[in-house]
């Protein structure tokens, strides 16, 4: 193996050539490991709350539609688990570093996007829903990731390394192919785990929901239907719309659900002077009704199945009317 073939592996070389490893590389190496443990951190949380990262995506409102938004987000989540095992192994380390640092730039731009667009939205998404953080100050840590990028890129790409030995390289040949498994384990780990939460499917079929509080049956003849969360502020804000809903003459009957518990449904209604009822279902179904939605997310169902949909922005009744009709 060649002086250049030996560089193009991208990886720390063998236990035979390390003593002619220069300083670069493992300061490099260690820096990339650090931001791998990031990544891959960051796919994982995310890949156990496809859900919320779906709905994550689609508030950015940079792609249309559900299916692209929910292809995206998955992308994502591999992407995100496979570059954060390759970056700790030190798999092909100029590309990995390569493509954390192309990611990152596309982080930023629909951050930058979102804050110069005055989208409102609460959480990045970064690292799921348990990590909250402003655009803006995502913003602030996509920048450090990307300078620390850069400097492991650049030390990584000054490395250079001396030819192995024949010892050598059948050492760093199965280092290689050990390497290379870890990262294609870490992108299954990021393509399969979202389908045991049932992503991106799911979201059409009511008739088997379990739902407490309400005297609504939701699984049988029209009805319109918000699943909204107590604590989200535009679901807050839509109350108002939410009880003009109410009590109207040839349209269905409305009933919100949320899977929040019953001291906080109960404050909902007070404090926002909400007139409609508000029921209770599991956080499960919850998730999987909502699907790539958002809240407060308005449905209209026949027996059971989603003839329309509304995100964020209640549709007025004469909106809601046309949708029965067309149907």
């Amino acid at each position: 193996m060649s002086r250049q073939e030996a560089l193009a592996g991208d990886s720390p070389p063998p236990p035979a050539s390390a003593a002619a490893t220069p300083w670069r590389l493992y300061i490099g190496w260690a820096l990339a490991a650090l931001l791998g443990a990031v990544w891959l951190a960051a796919g994982v949380i995310k890949a156990l709350e496809p859900f919320d990262f779906a709905r994550q995506v689609a508030s950015f409102q940079i792609l249309p539609g559900g299916p692209l938004q929910a292809a995206a987000a998955w992308g994502l989540l591999v992407a995100e688990c496979a570059l954060g095992g390759a970056l700790i192994v030190g798999y092909r380390l100029r590309w990995a570093l390569a493509g954390a640092g192309l990611l990152t730039l596309i982080f930023i731009g629909a951050l930058g996007w979102v804050v110069a667009a005055g989208i409102p939205v609460e959480d990045c998404g970064c690292f799921g829903s348990q990590f909250k953080r402003s655009p803006k100050e995502a913003l602030l840590e996509d920048g450090l990731m990307l300078t620390i990028t850069l400097i492991a890129g650049w030390l990584v790409w000054q490395a250079s390394v001396s030819p192995p030995t024949t010892e050598g390289r059948q050492a760093g040949g199965r280092a290689a192919r050990w390497r290379a498994g870890v990262v294609a384990l870490c992108a299954a780990f990021g393509l399969l785990t979202p389908l045991a939460f049932g992503f991106p499917l799911g979201g059409g079929d009511w008739s088997k929901v379990q739902v407490s509080g309400t005297q609504v049956n939701v699984a049988t003849g029209e009805r319109l239907v918000a699943l909204i969360d107590t604590e989200c502020s535009h679901c807050q804000e839509s109350v108002p719309k939410l009880n003009a809903y109410v009590g109207l003459k040839d349209f269905p009957p409305f009933v919100a659900l949320c899977s929040n518990e019953e001291w906080r449904r109960i404050f909902f209604i007070r404090r926002f002077g909400a007139k409609f009822e508000l029921g209770e279902i599991s956080k499960d179904d919850f998730k999987r009704l909502l699907a790539d939605g958002d809240t407060p997310r308005i449905v209209l169902l026949r027996n059971g199945k989603v003839i329309a949909a509304w995100n964020v922005n209640p549709p007025t009744p004469e909106e809601a009317r046309r949708a029965r009709a067309r149907k």
